[in-house]
């Protein structure tokens, strides 16, 4: 090997000497034990940060992978799929927690799985990049309002005081958020796939409302004495969500279903009860009656939940829903005396409900609130009060998840909190951050409602509820600041950009002809015949 030639312009390695060799075993002995170190005594708050040198590389070593043109990724939308069905199924405080690893769930699992295949496959093919790329360019203002939101949480991490803590949220979000809505974009675009992916969120629904159901019956959470012990991760959680969750100075019983919080449990249901009235109305025979029954009980869960939200959710969706039907079925027939009769009687049935809102003290405590409300009302002005001087001391935001800190409001019990994510939205990304965010989410109604008229397949029309539980979400928004839900809002998100995208690209059996009755579903084919 001595005398083997070296063509220019290459040279012969230099081997390292003893020394050299010793000096690098020792240190990398040495980073190997900081590191563990590190893990062994650092909060998983802050792991984030010994991990971030090592994601560095690996991301960087997944972007060398040589570019192997079209790839299969059916799993990727495969694990989409497990991950929204088990939004609702699975509560995400029962977990296996294993040391130095972070709660493990089924919906994590799901999760992790399609993040893992999707990273791996957008390394390696400029072809999925693309196919990307084009499919959320299908929606440019919503394109780029996500991509401006996205900016807004990036540069906020400058400005936290934690910037570890902020760090690891942010990077929670990009799985979260970003990925998921990037993945129900592309994956919306594919015949068929929106379509059976809300029949998986209805059955879950349904399986946490049958939940619910039994726990107003039984005015506990029945289920948490059989919990097993390896699944208890967090007994002193778990004694606060067994708990009443009752409104100041009453004992009303508030269902919680599958969730930790009747709010969060509340904002789940107003986001998917328009989709279920969709597959209610487009169903026949003992399959409509079925769906029937999953409505009543729902509507039945989301009172017994006692939320504002549930109701305001609820009362939003019988309000649009049906003016978009009748628009609709007005524009495809003009002729029509019953679409036309829908569309001019609206407004006074719009004024009938107002009246009914305003003057009848039931429906008025429902909707509006009543003197049991109070507290929360005054809770949330008295934060808007202390927030604003925070907000315009910092408009560019406080970083990725500093406003519960930033702000400084505690409950009864001692414990940060903030009552509308309008607040948070403004104290961690800034006045910037809440216009892009209020407009990621409100736009879908446009787009939602462009697709929805000039629908050739079913599973074009559900664009239009999805649009509604964007909009119950942006609302309910206003009185809740949790973030549990945000996940699920980007994947409707998500498939309204997909199904523009197949609209824009013809991905239909045939246009719809004008006047024409709905042809009932199939499940897995929304295609119409």
């Amino acid at each position: 090997m001595a005398n083997t030639l070296v063509l220019k312009p290459y040279v012969r390695r230099r081997e390292p000497g003893p020394i050299s060799r010793f000096v690098a075993g020792a240190g990398l002995i040495a980073l190997a034990a900081f590191y563990g170190l590190m893990c062994s005594v650092m909060p998983m708050q802050l792991i984030m940060v010994p991990a971030v040198p090592i994601l560095l590389m690996t991301a960087l070593c997944l972007w060398l992978l040589p570019d192997i043109g079209e790839v299969n990724v059916d799993r990727v939308g495969g694990g989409l799929i497990w991950y929204l069905g088990m939004f609702g199924v699975w509560p995400s405080y029962v977990a296996i927690d294993l040391p130095g690893l972070p709660w493990i769930t089924p919906s994590r699992v799901a999760i992790g799985v399609m993040i893992l295949l999707a990273l791996l496959n957008l390394s390696m093919s400029s072809w999925w990049r693309r196919e990307i790329w084009q499919r959320i360019n299908a929606a440019p203002a919503l394109n780029r309002l996500f991509w401006a939101f996205f900016a807004c949480t990036t540069i906020s991490l400058v400005f936290s005081t934690s910037l570890s803590f902020s760090i690891n949220k942010y990077f929670n979000n990009q799985v979260y958020w970003t990925m998921v809505f990037l993945m129900a974009a592309y994956f919306g675009s594919r015949p068929g796939f929106v379509y059976r992916t809300a029949q998986v969120m209805i059955v879950a629904m349904m399986v946490a409302v049958i939940v619910g159901i039994n726990e107003a019956r039984l005015q506990e959470v029945f289920w948490l004495p059989y919990l097993p012990s390896f699944l208890q991760v967090d007994p002193e959680f778990l004694e606060r969500v067994a708990k009443s969750q009752a409104r100041a100075g009453t004992d009303v019983y508030r269902v919680r279903g599958t969730f930790a919080v009747s709010l969060y449990f509340a904002e789940y249901l107003a986001m998917l009860v328009p989709t279920l009235i969709y597959f209610v109305i487009n169903s026949t025979g003992m399959r409509k009656l079925a769906l029937y029954f999953a409505l009543a009980g729902t509507v039945v869960v989301m009172y017994e939940t006692n939320a504002r939200s549930a109701m305001v959710g609820l009362l939003l969706t019988a309000v649009i829903y049906p003016f978009f039907t009748v628009w609709r079925a007005r524009h495809r027939n003009p002729t029509s005396v019953t679409s036309t009769a829908g569309v001019f009687s609206y407004p006074a049935a719009m004024v009938v409900v107002a009246l009914l809102v305003i003057f009848w003290r039931r429906a008025h405590v429902m909707i509006l609130g009543g003197g049991q409300h109070q507290a929360s009302s005054d809770a949330r002005d008295a934060q808007w009060t202390s927030g604003w001087p925070k907000v315009f001391s910092h408009p560019l935001g406080h970083g990725v998840a500093r406003s519960g800190e930033v702000l400084g409001y505690t409950n009864l019990d001692g414990e940060l909190t903030i009552d509308t994510f309008y607040l948070s939205c403004l104290l961690d990304y800034g006045l910037l951050g809440l216009f892009t965010f209020l407009g990621l989410f409100s736009l879908p109604m446009w787009f939602g409602y462009r697709v929805y008229m000039d629908a050739r397949t079913k599973e074009q029309e559900l664009a239009i509820p999805m649009a509604i539980g964007l909009f119950n979400f942006v609302v309910i928004k206003a009185v809740l600041s949790s973030e549990g839900n945000i996940p699920l809002a980007f994947a409707l998100l998500g498939f309204i950009v997909g199904l523009t995208w197949q609209q824009k690209h013809g991905v239909a059996a045939a246009p719809v002809p004008a006047g024409a009755p709905p042809a009932p579903p199939r499940l897995g084919n929304p295609r119409r015949a």
